[in-house]
């Protein structure tokens, strides 16, 4: 059970860092400022990776409503940010409503998750 604690916090700070990241690429869409396409694919990879070991961490052993709710909100950011991929992929910027139930859901998986691990 204890590497599986240690697996759910490695999980946060990997997805807050990719939450820094996506805020930072929101302002950049928000300002119209451009920015490589590689800083979105490097947040969405490390996004990714954080909801790997997550799931990890939920199917390995029995969480609480907080952590499980989590991984459905990431598991739903998921699906947003492949949507908002391709729109880069054909050189657009993503609708900013998009953008923002993307980075709402991860933001709000995040808070669960932290309140599911310290509590």
């Amino acid at each position: 059970m204890e590497g599986t604690k240690r697996m759910l916090w490695i999980a946060l700070a990997v997805l807050a860092v990719a939450a820094i990241g996506g805020v930072t690429l929101a302002v950049a869409l928000v300002r119209q400022r451009p920015f490589p396409a590689s800083v979105g694919y490097i947040h969405g990879a490390v996004g990714l990776a954080g909801v790997v070991l997550l799931a990890i961490a939920v199917f390995a052993h029995s969480q609480g409503m907080p952590v499980n709710s989590a991984l459905l909100l990431f598991s739903l950011a998921v699906v947003g940010g492949a949507f908002n991929l391709l729109f880069r992929l054909q050189r657009e910027p993503p609708p900013v409503f998009m953008v923002i139930l993307h980075g709402g859901a991860a933001l709000v998986g995040l808070a669960l998750l932290l309140i599911g691990v310290g509590g």
